[in-house]
């Protein structure tokens, strides 16, 4: 380990902040990276790097002649644990800076070890999170002896099931980034269970709990929304039991699919994968697809047929926007405004732009039954 420059500048800073003393820092090849005196930054000291070459506890300097770049003062070299990582130098006469001298080497080292512990700290939150990813991604190909091992020496403990839970924000509810947000979130999360592990992804913070219980899990999940509305109005989805850490990465997606099912709703805020039904597959159809099977639906519909089907589709919506905690108009303001960016075309072709706009609202399943189930057709 060496003593970097930004360190190096936060601790005179820190001392000087309390101490008149003029203070040096050198790295271990002797060249100065930070300094009450600006200007002597960036350049080299002999004296420094004769007390890294030769390992000496403190060198003595009376004259700027003994070594390049050198003013009369003591060197001292710095130590974590044992470990060499730079000098500490004190320009003026050894008798006038003796008795704070060895004060402000135990308060530079202190300094560097506690910044030493936080980089370490830090390097095992970004290796956790990599492997929690990685599990919740690709647990199939991903967990084997070594990554068990690896993951057991970060304090995730892959011998015990874990049951997984997919947090997320109604849209358009707070207007703080994403990433902090699920950080505040998370952070609630480990104050109800401090067992608690946390993963972000772009969209989705995921939660995984030693807790297994149906009860202890909706329990948890009402904690946690009371915990964080209403800055934070946040909707959970959680998975089926799964007893092994290859199927996390399915218990994910059942949770995420729970979650998705929440936020299309508007007014459910918790659900369980065994609680939703035709959108266990529906979202995993591609948009195209759908769009093609709408098209095949509605191919042999005249124009007034047409019409009349989307005209049915926004009184449905505008009718249960309430219902899903939206204002009475807003979906029907939504669908006419699909039909207008699409009025240049012909109601055909505004039927898929419909197919897209209405997942943000219903499941695919219901919004293609109201299109059958409500055309002149099955009359």
């Amino acid at each position: 380990m060496e003593l970097q420059e930004y360190n190096a500048r936060e601790i005179v800073q820190e001392i000087n902040s309390v101490l008149p003393q003029k203070i040096n820092l050198f790295n271990k090849r002797g060249i100065i990276i930070a300094s009450t005196d600006t200007q002597r930054i960036g350049t080299f000291h002999g004296g420094a790097a004769r007390v890294i070459q030769e390992n000496l506890d403190e060198l003595r300097i009376y004259s700027c002649t003994e070594y390049p770049g050198a003013r009369p003062g003591t060197n001292f070299i710095l130590r974590v644990d044992g470990e060499p990582i730079g000098v500490l130098g004190i320009t003026g006469a050894y008798e006038d800076i003796l008795p704070l001298a060895q004060v402000i080497r135990k308060m530079t080292e202190l300094i560097v070890r506690d910044q030493r512990l936080t980089w370490q700290q830090a390097r095992q939150e970004h290796q956790r999170q990599q492997i929690l990813s990685d599990l919740l991604m690709r647990s199939e190909t991903f967990v084997n002896n070594e990554t068990v091992e690896q993951a057991a020496a970060l304090g995730i403990d892959l011998r015990i099931p874990h049951r997984v839970l997919a947090v997320g924000l109604l849209p358009g509810q707070s207007d703080a980034p994403l990433a902090q947000s699920y950080a505040a979130i998370a952070q609630r999360a480990r104050q109800i269970d401090h067992t608690i592990l946390s993963c972000q992804t772009r969209t989705t913070l995921f939660l995984l709990t030693r807790s297994q219980r149906q009860d202890s899990l909706l329990d948890f999940a009402q904690q946690l929304r009371g915990m964080t509305a209403p800055a934070l109005p946040v909707c959970i989805g959680i998975d089926n039991f799964h007893a092994d850490a290859v199927q996390l990465h399915a218990a994910a997606r059942e949770a995420q699919k729970a979650l998705l099912s929440c936020l299309r709703k508007g007014n459910v805020f918790i659900k369980f994968y065994d609680q939703i039904n035709m959108e266990i597959f529906a979202d995993d159809i591609p948009d195209k697809t759908k769009h093609a099977y709408i098209h095949k639906i509605f191919s042999d519909y005249s124009e007034q047929e047409l019409q009349e089907a989307i005209h049915t589709l926004e009184v449905f919506l505008s009718m249960t926007a309430p219902l899903r905690g939206l204002p009475p108009r807003c979906s029907s303001i939504k669908i006419r405004s699909s039909f207008t960016c699409a009025r240049s075309r012909s109601a055909r072709d505004t039927i898929p732009a419909l197919c897209a706009t209405a997942p943000c609202f219903i499941s695919s399943s219901t919004f293609i039954r109201i299109f059958i189930c409500s055309s002149n057709r099955c009359k």
